[in-house]
């Protein structure tokens, strides 16, 4: 198998699509600077430019939708580096709906 490594996440190409999907989306939601995650053992550890930010079980990562993983980072950053982890969203306004409602 290749292994490869996109935007801080090594993927084992072809095996790990539900990883891959789930880190685009969170991306797509968010521009905080240098946001990589790595899994270890069961959980993944997700870091940014200034350090680590917080630890999620891979159980809870894959039940999680990306907009909720997203908020408990920008929590986490609030709480660990007292700054707006919220200032890093991405900005949504040319949406004519809301981009994360189910009824799009």
């Amino acid at each position: 198998m290749v292994s490869t490594i996109y935007r801080g996440v090594s993927f084992v190409i072809g095996s790990d699509k539900a990883t891959y999907l789930k880190m685009v989306s969170i991306w797509s939601i968010t521009d905080i600077p240098d946001l990589k995650s790595r899994l270890i053992g069961d959980t993944f550890k997700f870091t940014w430019t200034k350090g680590w930010i917080t630890d999620l079980e891979a159980k809870v990562f894959y039940e999680l939708e990306p907009l909720e993983i997203v908020e408990i980072l920008e929590k986490s950053i609030e709480i660990g580096f007292k700054e707006s982890g919220i200032a890093y969203r991405k900005n949504f306004k040319g949406f004519t709906k809301n981009p994360f409602s189910s009824q799009n």
